[in-house]
This record gives C-alpha cells, structure tokens and sequence, in this order.
C-alpha cells in the first residue's frame, strides 16, 4: 500500500509542471482568501483507512490565512487469535469521523511550502463486529455492537507545492483517538 501512494505521489510531482509559487520580489502570498483546498489522505499510524478534507480560505492575517473546513474520515481495526484448543477468535471495528476544522497556514518558510496548525471538532460512529469458533463450543459465538463518539484533534500539517493547484501533504492529528494521527496525501488548491 505504500508503494502504491509512493507511485501516485511521483506521478502527480512529475506530471504536471513545476512553475513557482512565488511572486514578484520572492513573496509568496499562500492560499487566497476564497479559495478552497480538497485534500486526499491515508492513515499510517494507529488505524488503517483514509480522509478526505476539505479547507476554505476565510482571510489572510500577518503571513498566513485562516481557513474553515471540514473531515470525513473512515478507518480499520481488526485482527485474529488462534487460540490452544482449537478457538479461533476474529474481530473488527469500522469507524466513520466527521468534523469541523479550522487552521492558520502560514506562509514563511520556503515559497512552495506551507505549515499549518488547527483543531476539529466532531464525531462519528463505530461498528463492531467480533466471532468466536471452534474450541469445542457447539456452535458459534457471535457479537454486533454500535456506539456514536464524540471527535476532537489538534492539526499540525505541512504541505509542499509542485503547482500552484498540486501538492503533497504530512497531517498529525493529536488527540484523534477514533482516526489515524498521522496522514500522508495529496492537495488541490482551487
């Protein structure tokens, strides 16, 4: 799977022109208020799944812009136990996130790049599911449980850009316990 998002990143680089950002006299202006940003990630730590944002820029304050947006997020968890005797054991959760972010990106650092802080708030919902069989039960032991949860992060990102509209994208979110805190991905500025 990383192979797969190492691949798409060097084709979105490589695929599209490299101009610059930058504008006359080395100052790079970010994102312009009323502009949007969609962003594509995949969670590597915590849980397996991906997220998709997307960020409207509300006003440019000192070197960056604030932004409002939003998340929708869904992630894996699962696994297996054999167990001696026989008992083979399986369970997953399927969690879906929804929430409201904010950020300042700020704009100071190299033309192309950007680092951003935030929070969101939200929630969402979780399916679990888990199964036990074998082991000398007569027959198989089943449980299906749901629960809603309340969703909150402290957003820390950076993003680099290849265009003026395509970048790739690092977001840590801390506190995020029902998502992944670290997301690697791509974004269009439009």
């Amino acid at each position: 799977m990383k192979k797969k998002l190492l691949i798409l990143l060097s084709v979105v680089a490589f695929g599209f022109s490299t101009q610059s950002t930058a504008k006359a006299g080395g100052v790079y202006e970010g994102v312009a208020p009323g502009s949007s940003i969609l962003g594509a990630r995949i969670g590597l730590v915590n849980m397996v799944g991906a997220n998709v944002t997307y960020d409207y820029a509300l006003a440019r304050v000192w070197k960056g812009t604030f932004t409002i947006g939003g998340t929708v997020g869904y992630m894996w968890e699962g696994g297996s136990t054999k167990y001696i005797g026989g008992m083979k054991d399986k369970w997953n959760w399927n969690k879906l996130d929804f929430k409201v972010r904010t950020t300042y990106r700020l704009n100071v650092v190299v033309p192309e790049w950007e680092v951003y802080a935030g929070v969101g708030l939200g929630g969402g919902v979780c399916l679990y599911n888990h199964k036990a069989t074998g082991g000398g039960f007569p027959t198989d032991m089943k449980a299906e449980s749901s629960y809603g949860f309340f969703s909150g992060a402290f957003i820390l990102g950076t993003s680099y850009n290849f265009t003026q509209n395509i970048g790739v994208n690092l977001e840590f979110d801390f506190g995020n316990w029902e998502q992944a805190w670290v997301n690697l991905g791509v974004n269009f500025k439009f």
